[in-house]
C-alpha cells in the first residue's frame, strides 16, 4: 500500500472522492475545493507561529518546530481520516496549498499506517488555476434561459420548482447567500468568499448535462460577490422570460422571505440601510417609511419601497430585454414553473 500523485483532471474523473484539506482552518474557510473536509495538520495559531519562525530564523528551524507540534497529533489525525473513510467508502485525496510538504507528510503517514490515498499535484493552487482557465476559455455550450421580473415576483421560487422538475438550474443568489438587493443579506448566513463562490459555480457548470440552464437575471455583483464573466455575459444575452406578479402577492412574499425569520438586530440593520435610499426617495420619505416599519405596519412599508424605489429602478433594466419569449405570473410558482417547462419542451421540439 502507499500513496500516489493525482492531477486535477484525474481528480475530476473520480466518482465522489473523499477530499481532505490538511491546511489550517482559516485557509480552508477562505478557499477550498467543493465538498472537501478539513483535517488540519496545524491550527491557525500554530501555523502563524511557524510562519514567524520561518521569517525570523529560517526554514530548518521552522520545520523542526512544526514537527514538534504535529507529532503528538499523528494518532488522532490518522484515526480521524480512517473514520471519514469508513463513512464515505471512497477514494481518499489529500491536498494542501500547492501540493507540498503538508499533504506529502499526511500521505506518508497514511501509507505507513497501511492506508491507500492520493495526493493532489499542485494542491489548491493548481485546482484554482483550472477553475479560472475554464471560466476564461468559456467552453460551456448550454443555452441560458433567464428569468426577469420585478422584486418579489417569485423568480427564486420558480427556479426551485424548475429544479424539482429535473431541469437544470443555476441559482446564483443561493450560491452567493444573498438576494441581490440592499437588504439581500437579511436572515441569511454569511456570504462565501469570492473563491469559494467561484468553486461552487464551477462545480455546478461541470455537472450540466442538458442544453438548457435556467438562471435569474442578476447584476454583475450579488452583495460583495462578483459573477464570472462567462456567467454575466450569458445573463445579458440569454433567452429572456418575464415573470410578473400582483403587488399584494409580492409584498406578502417579501415579508415572508426577508422579515419572518429576522432578529430585532437584523431589522435594525435593515432600517439603517434605508438611509442609503434617501437620494432617490428623499430624506422625508425615508423617514416616513422607517416610522411605518417601527409602527408595525410592514405591509405598507414594503409596498411603498416596491412601488417607489425598486420598481422604477428595475423597470428600465427589464425593458432592455424586451421582447420576451414568454411571460408568466409568478403568484403561483409551481404553476409558473409548469408553464415554463411546457414551453421549453415545445420549443425544443420545434
Amino acid at each position: 500500500m502507499g500513496w500516489r500523485e493525482l492531477t486535477v483532471e484525474q481528480l475530476l474523473g473520480l466518482k465522489n472522492p473523499l477530499v481532505i484539506d490538511v491546511r489550517s482552518p482559516c485557509e480552508h474557510a477562505a478557499e477550498r475545493l467543493p465538498d472537501s473536509i478539513n483535517v488540519p495538520l496545524l491550527s491557525d495559531e500554530e501555523r502563524a507561529v511557524v510562519g514567524i519562525i520561518y521569517k525570523e530564523v529560517g526554514e530548518v528551524v521552522a520545520r523542526r518546530h512544526a514537527l514538534k507540534l504535529i507529532a503528538p497529533k499523528i494518532p488522532t489525525l490518522i484515526d480521524d481520516i480512517v473514520a471519514l473513510r469508513t463513512l464515505h467508502s471512497q477514494a481518499t485525496v489529500l491536498y494542501c496549498w500547492r501540493g507540498g510538504l503538508r499533504s506529502e507528510s499526511v500521505a506518508s503517514l497514511l501509507s505507513m499506517a497501511g492506508i491507500e490515498c492520493f495526493r493532489l499535484q499542485g494542491g489548491y493552487k493548481s485546482w484554482r488555476a483550472n477553475v479560472l482557465r475554464d471560466f476564461q476559455t468559456d467552453q460551456y455550450r448550454f443555452v441560458p434561459l433567464i428569468l426577469h421580473g420585478l422584486t418579489g415576483v417569485g423568480k427564486t421560487e420558480i427556479l426551485q420548482e424548475l429544479r424539482s422538475l429535473d431541469l437544470h438550474v443555476l441559482d446564483l443568489e443561493k450560491l452567493a447567500c444573498h438576494r441581490g438587493s440592499a437588504f439581500g443579506s437579511m436572515g441569511l448566513a454569511q456570504q462565501p468568499s469570492q473563491k469559494n463562490f467561484d468553486a461552487l459555480v464551477w462545480k455546478q457548470l461541470r455537472e450540466v448535462d442538458t442544453n438548457v440552464v435556467f438562471m435569474e437575471a442578476e447584476s454583475r455583483k450579488i452583495g460583495r460577490i462578483s459573477l464570472p464573466d462567462c456567467i454575466y455575459s450569458r445573463i445579458l444575452s440569454g433567452a429572456p422570460i418575464l415573470i410578473t406578479g400582483t403587488i399584494e402577492k409580492r409584498v406578502e412574499r417579501i415579508i415572508s422571505d426577508y422579515l419572518s425569520t429576522s432578529t430585532p438586530e437584523q431589522l435594525e440593520v435593515a432600517l439603517e440601510h434605508l438611509a442609503d435610499l434617501k437620494e432617490r426617495l428623499g430624506l422625508e420619505r425615508v423617514k416616513h417609511i422607517k416610522e411605518t416599519v417601527l409602527s408595525g405596519d410592514l405591509h405598507s412599508a414594503v409596498k411603498a419601497l416596491l412601488l417607489e424605489y425598486y420598481d422604477p429602478l428595475y423597470a428600465k433594466q427589464i425593458e432592455k430585454h424586451s421582447p420576451f419569449l414568454l411571460t408568466v405570473s409568478g403568484d403561483n410558482p409551481s404553476l409558473a414553473a409548469g408553464q415554463i417547462a411546457s414551453w421549453n419542451q415545445d420549443s425544443a421540439a420545434r
